[in-house]
């Protein structure tokens, strides 16, 4: 049986996730820490396959450093890494955008680009989800936006993006490859 860590619960998606899979892995929502103490991962990384991180909306590359060198120190059998990020972080949006918790978007979207390269080098199978806005409420269909093409700024349900975040592992989609989510 697969073992899964899902950390952080930003929109509640850690805890969405975790509903998803618990029924058929052996899953862990580790919350509540100090997410840049590279000491608060180590037990909880022992025998891990799959990783999910939903943390954010600042300073993820501080988080996603710690989270790489506890790999490093535990070297648990990690298959893979699905990362939540932001749209934007690929100059993809038409439009100019006020991200929600953000008064810095240059400095946000600079530490989303660095934590996303430190999972893009740790050199095993990754996942980034590049979702809009979320929230809570559906408002229309998921569309998945490959790397590289434009999209606009709009919403996203965190519903999709728990749904998409299961599917990488359950169905092995989105291999190695970072996403835009947006609800039309």
């Amino acid at each position: 049986m697969k073992k899964v860590l899902i950390i952080g619960n930003f929109h509640q998606l850690g805890q969405k996730v975790y509903d998803k899979l618990s029924n058929q892995y052996e899953v862990n929502l580790l919350d509540g820490i100090d997410f840049e103490d590279v000491s608060a991962y180590a037990d909880n990384l022992e025998g891990v396959n799959v990783i999910y991180t939903f943390l954010g909306p600042l300073d993820v590359d501080l988080q996603i450093g710690a989270v790489i060198q506890a790999l490093d120190r535990v070297n648990p059998p990690l298959e893979q890494f699905i990362m939540l990020s932001t749209a934007g972080i690929d100059n993809e949006l038409t439009e100019e955008v006020t991200y929600p918790d953000v008064d810095n978007n240059k400095e946000y979207l600079n530490q989303q680009r660095y934590a996303v390269k430190l999972v893009d080098e740790y050199e095993i199978p990754y996942t980034i989800l590049r979702p809009v806005e979320i929230v809570d409420e559906q408002s229309g269909e998921l569309d998945v936006i490959d790397e590289g093409i434009s999209m606009q700024y709009g919403r996203v349900s965190s519903d999709n993006v728990a749904n998409t975040a299961v599917k990488v592992v359950e169905y092995q989609q989105f291999i190695n490859q970072s996403i835009g989510l947006i609800e039309r």
